[in-house]
């Protein structure tokens, strides 16, 4: 088991990385749409919705698991485990 400090440390790198990587998107794909404009107009298929679409979703997972994700899925189990091991000695 992390300690609490350990883990606080954790959730911050995470929630960091969350900020880079929405940074980054949001100055990718606005150049991404700059050159879908500036090389064809309105008039051609919108190619840079895929990397929108896409990397928005992964960036959603990534903020969900940042800041929604109390303790995760393995966290809740061994906690679990640790309650019916607690219960199984009495």
């Amino acid at each position: 088991m992390e300690s609490t400090n350990e883990k606080l440390w954790r959730i911050a790198r995470q929630r960091a990385r969350v900020k880079n990587n929405a940074i980054s998107y949001l100055i990718v794909n606005t150049f991404l749409i700059g050159i879908w404009y500036f090389s064809s107009g309105y008039s051609h298929f919108f190619w840079p919705m895929f990397p929108l679409i896409f990397w928005g979703m992964g960036l959603g997972f990534e903020y969900y698991h940042a800041y929604h994700d109390n303790g995760g899925v393995a966290e809740r189990e061994y906690q679990k485990l640790l309650k019916e091991e607690e219960r199984s000695r009495r």
